[in-house]
């Protein structure tokens, strides 16, 4: 049954010019979870929870409202793929055996769109609404559905003649986020699920304190709470008494990085982890102090936050010099070495004797003599901790996004869960 739908959404691609409309489909129920949906996480406006129909069987999905409207969109993971939908719509009212026309682009600046032969999805979460949809396997997302990783918003158009808008085509654009974190958040969710089902033929059980889930991670706050680990230093400022710390998380490499982040009029500061041959790194790409309004905050441009290096001398120092100074050695002056500070319990700086720093202009700011990760005029530290070194790109700002103090590695402990990372 499910491959045979899966073909159906398939089906009758084609290619079509964008048309510059900005209609609003017809007001419908707005979406409302029906008692007993099994809520697993939150990421900004998205709700991500778990779900089941006869067409998928079991799922996760995550729906988000356009502010002040009714209109929805609807991202639903099953076993094969993902579901991209749309409410407004019924199958009553348009198409013939549940199926109708669907295009739908990223961005607006996207000059043509993908239209698809849609199909009407109840959810049973949603009991009034239907959601018509389109499919892309997990394969394809390289595909019509690739830009969802770097796409600020996705746009649906529904030909809708005669609509009270006076425009036959209708769109809706709504907001991502970060196409990545949202993806990978349904893998997640729909991997416990399965998890759950398979061995209680259950639903997963709420949180013990009924709070939500961390989105990439699956673990509960209390949980979370307890594997964050806290070095003593001192505590990074907030912009505003009314924003707060909050739990946040980062797939970085086969690892995940929990840490506080600044949260803001509903905005939480994100990082997202990359790995290359020899280093991996940190990016922060959403900010809880953006100050357009935006859902989540996202950021025009990534701003470089960490490079995390596997450890391989003996002895945290020598590691941060070797790391710090590696082919800089004819460079920069012989003092230049890996010294304890007293801001962090496990933090260093690379930096010159004190005879040579005291010589230095006491009227500028620090000059920086070691080379990239050398001691300067900004807040930027080392940090060893869990196997890795850590260069942290603190900058120069009053107030900081994460909380540097508590960086904390989980990786996969093999049975679906998490273990600290040693």
């Amino acid at each position: 049954m499910r491959n045979t739908i899966a073909n159906a959404f398939i089906a009758s691609i084609a290619t079509l010019g964008a048309v510059s409309c900005s209609a609003q489909a017809s007001p419908d129920v707005q979406p409302e979870f029906v008692e007993g949906t099994a809520a697993y996480a939150q990421y900004g406006p998205w709700s991500i929870y778990q779900t089941g129909s006869d067409a998928f069987g079991l799922s996760c999905a995550a729906v988000a409202s356009l502010p002040g409207s009714y209109d929805a969109v609807r991202i639903e993971r099953v076993a094969d793929g993902y579901v991209f939908g749309v409410n407004g719509f019924s199958r009553d009212s348009f198409g013939e055996d549940g199926e109708y026309p669907l295009a739908f682009w990223f961005d607006s600046k996207t000059p043509t769109a993908t239209e698809e032969m849609g199909r009407f999805v109840k959810d049973p979460a949603f009991p009034n609404d239907d959601w018509l949809s389109a499919f892309s396997t997990k394969e394809e997302l390289n595909g019509a559905f690739g830009e969802i990783y770097t796409a600020d918003e996705i746009v649906f158009e529904v030909s809708n003649p005669g609509n009270r808008t006076g425009t036959d085509e209708v769109q809706m654009a709504f907001p991502i986020g970060t196409g990545e974190v949202l993806l990978r958040s349904l893998d997640q969710c729909y991997d416990m699920a399965m998890n759950y089902a398979q061995e209680t033929e259950d639903r997963m059980p709420p949180c013990r304190s009924d709070g939500l889930r961390l989105p990439l991670s699956g673990l509960c706050p209390e949980a979370a709470t307890a594997y964050l680990n806290v070095v003593e230093g001192p505590e990074p400022e907030l912009a505003s008494s009314s924003c707060e710390w909050a739990l946040s998380e980062a797939w970085m490499a086969d690892m995940l990085v929990l840490y506080r982040a600044a949260q803001c009029s509903g905005r939480t500061s994100r990082l997202l982890g990359s790995a290359g041959a020899h280093m991996a790194s940190l990016e922060l790409i959403e900010t809880a102090y953006h100050e357009d309004g935006s859902a989540f905050g996202k950021l025009d441009e990534p701003i470089r936050y960490a490079d995390v290096m596997m450890l391989f001398k003996d002895g945290p120092a020598k590691d941060v010099q070797h790391r710090a100074l590696y082919g800089l050695q004819r460079e920069v002056p012989r003092s230049c070495k890996a010294r304890k500070i007293d801001d962090v319990a496990d933090g260093y700086v690379v930096d010159v004797s004190a005879a040579m720093r005291a010589r230095q202009p006491q009227d500028q700011p620090p000059a920086q003599l070691c080379g990239p990760y050398g001691y300067g005029d900004d807040a930027s530290l080392w940090r060893v901790f869990q196997g890795h070194s850590w260069y942290l790109y603190r900058g120069q700002d009053a107030y900081e996004d994460i909380d540097y103090r508590t960086l904390t590695l989980l990786e996969p402990d093999g049975e679906g869960g998490w273990s600290l990372v040693s």
